[in-house]
Formats: C-alpha cells, sequence, structure tokens
C-alpha cells in the first residue's frame, strides 16, 4: 500500500478530507508537523499545505530557519513525490513580508507538483514567485467541507436559542477578523444597509493586536457598537461539529476581506447551503460564478452595503441551496487523484527516480 504524508499538526476538515481522499484511493495516511523535521520513514509522497507553520504561523521565519525547512523540503523531494496547496499567497499577517516570500519560495523551488483550487491561483502565484514556473501546476475542485457537514450533530435553525426572532434577515460572520480595517468595514456597511430587522451574527474572534492604548480604546468601541446593534456574538472556539447552529440560523454569510485569494468562509457556507456575499476579488469571483451569489467592491462598504440590501430582497434559502448542490461535487478524492496522477506523469512513483523531469510552468 502506497503511503502518504501530510506533515501538518492541523486538525481541521481541510487536514481530515484531505486525508479522507487519500485513504479512498488506497493510500495510508500520516500527519505530523514533526516528521517534516524527523525525515525517519519512508514515504511514496508528501502533500504540504502551509509553510508558516513550521516556523510559529505568523512570526516572520528567520533566515536559519528558512534554510534549515529548505534543506527539509529539498530531502523530501529527493525521496517522495512533493505536492503543495496553495491556500494563500501569503500568512494573514504577513501579506508582502520578505521572509515570508523566501519561506514559500523553498517549497515553490523544490515541490514537483502545485495545487490550486482556481485558476486565479495559478495566475497569481507565478506573477508572485518565479521559482513556481519550474513546477507541475494543477487546478482542481474547491475545498470540499464535507467532512464538517458529516461531523454535524444537528443540522437546522437554532434562532430560538440565541434570541434571534425567524422573522429577522441574519447577517453571519463566520471566523476570525484579522484586521481593524475589516472591522471598520462591517461597522459601516452593517449601519448603511437599509435592511429592516437585520441582525448581525458574529461567531469567531477579533485578533486586532491591542498593543497600544487607540487600539484598545478602538476595540472598546467595537465592543459597545456590537452590543448596541443588538448582535449575537460568540467568541468562543466553535468545534466544527457545531458549526451548523450558526450556519443554519443565518440568511447570509459575509467575507468581509479586503484582499486574500481564498477564504474557508466561502467553502463552508456553499457546503452548509447558505447564501454568500464576497469581495470583488482573489479567487471569490471564480470561486462563486455562475451561482447568485453577490459580489462587492473590496474595502468599499456602500457597495458592501448595497449587496446586502439585495440579498435581503432575494430568496437566500433557494440561493442556498443551489449552493450546496455546487459544493457537494467538490471531491476531496478528485483533488487527491488530480495531484497523484500529475505526480505519475512526472514518473515520481518509478524506482528510478532519475527519469522525473519537470516541466517549466507545466500545467496538467
Amino acid at each position: 500500500m502506497p503511503k502518504v504524508l501530510i506533515p501538518t499538526d492541523d486538525q481541521s476538515c481541510t487536514t481530515s478530507g484531505l486525508a479522507d481522499g487519500y485513504r479512498s484511493l488506497g493510500w495510508e495516511v500520516a500527519t505530523g508537523a514533526l516528521n517534516f523535521k524527523l525525515r525517519a520513514a519512508h514515504y511514496d509522497a508528501v502533500h504540504y499545505q502551509w509553510p508558516e507553520e513550521y516556523t510559529g504561523w505568523q512570526r516572520p521565519p528567520k533566515e536559519h530557519q528558512i534554510a534549515e525547512i529548505e534543506d527539509c523540503v529539498k530531502w523530501w523531494a529527493s525521496r517522495a513525490a512533493s505536492i503543495f496547496t496553495v491556500h494563500n499567497l501569503y500568512p494573514h499577517a504577513g501579506v508582502g513580508n520578505p521572509a515570508f516570500h523566501d519561506l514559500y519560495s523553498c517549497f515553490y523551488r523544490h515541490c514537483h507538483v502545485i495545487s490550486h483550487f482556481s485558476h486565479t491561483s495559478h495566475r497569481l502565484v507565478l506573477e508572485e514567485f518565479p521559482d513556481a514556473c519550474k513546477s507541475r501546476h494543477v487546478v482542481h475542485y474547491p475545498e470540499s467541507h464535507e467532512v464538517m457537514l458529516v461531523r454535524q450533530r444537528q443540522r437546522g435553525s437554532r434562532r430560538a436559542e440565541m434570541n434571534i426572532r425567524d422573522d429577522e434577515f441574519v447577517i453571519l460572520m463566520l471566523g476570525q477578523l484579522r484586521s481593524w480595517e475589516e472591522i471598520e468595514l462591517i461597522m459601516r456597511a452593517y449601519d448603511l444597509a437599509k435592511i429592516p430587522k437585520k441582525r448581525l451574527l458574529m461567531a469567531g474572534k477579533t485578533i486586532v493586536c491591542a498593543e497600544t492604548w487607540q487600539t484598545r480604546l478602538r476595540l472598546r468601541g467595537w465592543d459597545w457598537w456590537l452590543k448596541r446593534r443588538g448582535a449575537v456574538v460568540d467568541t468562543t472556539w466553535v468545534p466544527e461539529d457545531e458549526l451548523s447552529r450558526f450556519l443554519d440560523s443565518s440568511d447570509v454569510s459575509i467575507v468581509p476581506r479586503l484582499a486574500g485569494l481564498n477564504s474557508a468562509i466561502i467553502f463552508s457556507a456553499m457546503t452548509f447551503g447558505r447564501m454568500i456575499i464576497a469581495p470583488n476579488c482573489g479567487a471569490y469571483p471564480e470561486h462563486l460564478a455562475g451561482t447568485r451569489n453577490l459580489l462587492y467592491q473590496p474595502g468599499d462598504a456602500t457597495s458592501f452595503a448595497s449587496k446586502l440590501e439585495e440579498a435581503a430582497a432575494l430568496g437566500t434559502d433557494d440561493i442556498g441551496r443551489e449552493n450546496a448542490v455546487v459544493a457537494s461535487k467538490w471531491s476531496p478524492q478528485e483533488r487527491c487523484r488530480v495531484c497523484l496522477e500529475a505526480a505519475a506523469n512526472l514518473h515520481l512513483f518509478s524506482k528510478d527516480r532519475t527519469e522525473a523531469s519537470t516541466p517549466d510552468c507545466a500545467q496538467a
């Protein structure tokens, strides 16, 4: 039985879905970030997810860390088919950071197959990371969250538990808010939107760093704003098997990002059958192409508010059901099959690895 290493400690549906995809194809799966550096076992393939995990996630890596990681990536590439899935162009808190650019470049230089959730991702990676041109690129279905759906303890609206009336139009912000600019965008758009009986439902933490008194004061103002608007807020960690409590109780799920490539908010909302409002940037338009979800101009509160108003006038439940049908076709098994097929075409599973070739800017 062939073996694949997914060297991460992440236990979300992203990793479990990928692992299930490999198992369904008859592969034995091992996980764990430590295995990346231990280099103590044989695997036929190594499938990377987030390079920043090996340097403490959001902290910019030191030069010696990058050198150590590149040595490990090269070591694995000489012994196994190396696959790297692009989730983001940069870590959320390190956009454009030269150290993170160097870290990601290590994987683009040495991984044989680069996998993308969209053609937009493929294009932007090649523009930002010239070293990626040497690898084989494949584009497959967006990230499936079907594992999360299967784990749910209960489905259906639970508005009564949160003191939300059935006749209210519920706007869901699911996940982390990463900057003060995102917070301001939500506040302005929500206040501008002329929607009777609107209600904001927040499930996730604000990770804005409160190092200065000005920021601490701003965050107090944000808390006060939420209270005055009657927002329902849950900042505790929400297990994946309880996410339906929020998704099924909402009318629309919003993505308040100013930029970015992919968003788990879209993948989750589509899987659970919720309508989405997202910024018209990154891969969001491609993920939502052919659907009746809405796009607003990034960072523009007036545009965002107008889309909220438009959504309130639409049949959000019908659009959500259409989204669920689309998401049901996002197969983790197909994602793994595409990656393995690209590796096989490069002769990476043959006994004589000297036959392996990596065509420039190739795409399966």
